[in-house]
This record gives structure tokens, C-alpha cells and sequence, in this order.
């Protein structure tokens, strides 16, 4: 099978890409700017361009029994960056799919276009209320790819909520800390609930979503079988370290402070940080989605719940030296 993927160089994608050479029959396409970094010596094709360059698109979509559109972007001053990366380019992506016959779209969005949960994990018929400029462009991409699909396109939206696993790197920063001892927590620890999933179980969800065949536009969470308080996943990162972990308080007016300290800071040297004004209001909320859905009509069954994740991910980051 001819598979395109964009955003394949990075976390998930590049966890996808080796998902899908475990097949010899696969021929795997992967848009790249430059750097293949995860993906050398393993045998993809890189198509060499980005989500505006229409000719490299059209060469990497040609003939495509799907593409699996995972390129975004996630972190941005503004949100115009936001939208002309996903939600242009992924227009850009869904024209020329359709231009080019491909049957099968799957495209990676996020919880966060649905917006924080409250009273119950959210599920695909709630509302979408995003409360950052990511999630905005993502809520937006995703009424884009409702206008734009055509009678007879089968195009599948997954959203998972944080995504952990190995390579990962922006959750580095926190096992960087809990492994001197502390974990820094935001309020109590004991009331606001996530939803977390393992790198491996998203790349389940993307090749289900694939046998989807089905025409319409269907969306789905994608996510592990429970939902964490901080205080549970406190527990299963110092039982994977195998260290005892003092807790770091942090009230959320402080992690705004923080978020607000942060962005200001960056802007002064040209540069965006991770902890940002959006990222600290989103670290206050409570993120929790249900998987219903996802598991009674593709069969999704997540694999690893957040202790063995845990364990598999800091396994990996020692191993390779991250840790």
C-alpha cells in the first residue's frame, strides 16, 4: 500500500512511520523540510518540501491509498501562525487529496479543540470550546474539513489529549525534575483530572482509523483507558523512577504569573516558550475525554495504561540518555 504522511519527522509521526514499515508491501512517503532525523536509514521516501509547496504534495500524494495528515503547528505568538499552518495547509492537504484520488484521509487534531472538560470527560457530540489559540485553529481545521469534504470522501479526525511516550520532548522537562526528587504539582493534586495517552496507543488509533472506509467525515478521541488525577500520575512517575517524590504546590494563580513571566521574557529575545499564557490557563483546567466511542466502532483498545506508559518512557529516556 502507498501511504503519504506529513509531520512524519516528528513524535507521533515518526512512531507512525515505523509502525507502518513493519510492513515490507507499504511504500511510505514522508513530507520533510530537511532533517529526517527519526526517520534515516529506515527505508521511507522523503518527498522534500512543506504543507504550501502544492507540487510536493501532489508527488507525494500521487497514487496514495491514504494520507495521514499529522503536521501542525503547536506552540505560535499569534494566532494567524496557527491558521495558516493548520488550518490552510491542511485545506491544502484535503484539495489535493481529493484532486488526486486518494481514498482515505486521517488527520490528527487535538482535545484541545474541544476544549477542557468539567463535570464529565467531553465526548465527540459536546461542544467545541477551545480556550487557546491552538486549540482555536484546530476547532477551526476542523470545520474547514466539514465544508470541504465531497459526497463519497472518507476522512477520519482523531483527537487525543497529552500524548507521552518515548521521544517525546517537551514532557522531558517534567521527569527532569521529578528525577531530582521533586514534582511539582498544580493546585492540590486530588481534584482536577486529565486524560493522557501512550505514543503507541495514537498509532493504533491512526491505523484503525485507516480501515475506516465508511464515506462522511468521523471524529474520534483517541486516549488511554482512564483518567489521572496529578496525584496518581505523581505515583506511577515515582514508582517508574524509583524514587520518592516531594510534592511542589503550585496554586494556579502563581502558574499564571509563571506562563505570563514566560512569554514576556521570550518575546524580548525572539523566541516562543513552551510554558506560554495559553499553556499555563490549560495546565489550571481539567482535560478528560471519553473514549466511547473510538472503542465500539473501530475496536480501539489502549494498550498501556499511565504506570507501564510511564515505566516504558523513562526506560527509554535512560537508555538513551536523556535522563
Amino acid at each position: 500500500m502507498k501511504v503519504f504522511i506529513t509531520g512524519a519527522t516528528g513524535f507521533i509521526g515518526s512512531h507512525l512511520a515505523d509502525a507502518l514499515l513493519e510492513d515490507p508491501k507499504n511504500e511510505v512517503r514522508c513530507l520533510v523540510r530537511s532533517d529526517l532525523k527519526w526517520l534515516r536509514e529506515k527505508g521511507v521516501i522523503p518527498v522534500k518540501g512543506d504543507l504550501h509547496d502544492l507540487p510536493a504534495l501532489q508527488k507525494g500524494l500521487e497514487g496514495a491509498d491514504v494520507v495521514f495528515h499529522l503536521a501542525a503547528h503547536v506552540k505560535a505568538p499569534k494566532p494567524e501562525i496557527f491558521y495558516r499552518t493548520n488550518v490552510e495547509a491542511t485545506e491544502n492537504i484535503i484539495r489535493m487529496a481529493q484532486k488526486a484520488g486518494v481514498p482515505k484521509m486521517v488527520v490528527l487534531s487535538s482535545l484541545a479543540a474541544a476544549g477542557p472538560s468539567f463535570q464529565h470527560p467531553v465526548s465527540e457530540s459536546d461542544p467545541m470550546l477551545p480556550v487557546s489559540m491552538y486549540g482555536q485553529s484546530k476547532k477551526e481545521m476542523e470545520e474547514m474539513i466539514h465544508r470541504v469534504a465531497a459526497p463519497g470522501d472518507s476522512i477520519t479526525i482523531l483527537r487525543p489529549p497529552a500524548v507521552y511516550g518515548p521521544r517525546e520532548e517537551n514532557i522531558l522537562s517534567f521527569f527532569k525534575i521529578a528525577s531530582r526528587g521533586i514534582c511539582p504539582i498544580v493546585g492540590s493534586g486530588a481534584t482536577n483530572r486529565i486524560s493522557m495517552v501512550h505514543v503507541a496507543d495514537v498509532v493504533q488509533g491512526l491505523l484503525l482509523a485507516w480501515d475506516q472506509t465508511e464515506p462522511g467525515v468521523h471524529t474520534y478521541f483517541v486516549s488511554g483507558p482512564e483518567v489521572y488525577t496529578w496525584n496518581e500520575i505523581k505515583d506511577a512517575t515515582a514508582r517508574a523512577l524509583n524514587k520518592r517524590l516531594i510534592t511542589l504546590p503550585l496554586p494556579p494563580k502563581v502558574v499564571s504569573l509563571v506562563g505570563a513571566f514566560s512569554e514576556t521574557a521570550g518575546s524580548l529575545v525572539g523566541t516562543y516558550p513552551i510554558m506560554n499564557r495559553d499553556k499555563a490557563r490549560e495546565m489550571t483546567l481539567q482535560w478528560t475525554c471519553s473514549i466511547d466511542k473510538i472503542k465500539r466502532e473501530l475496536g480501539f483498545k489502549p494498550e498501556y495504561d499511565i504506570r507501564e506508559g510511564l515505566a516504558h518512557t523513562i526506560t527509554w529516556y535512560r537508555r538513551h540518555r536523556w535522563l
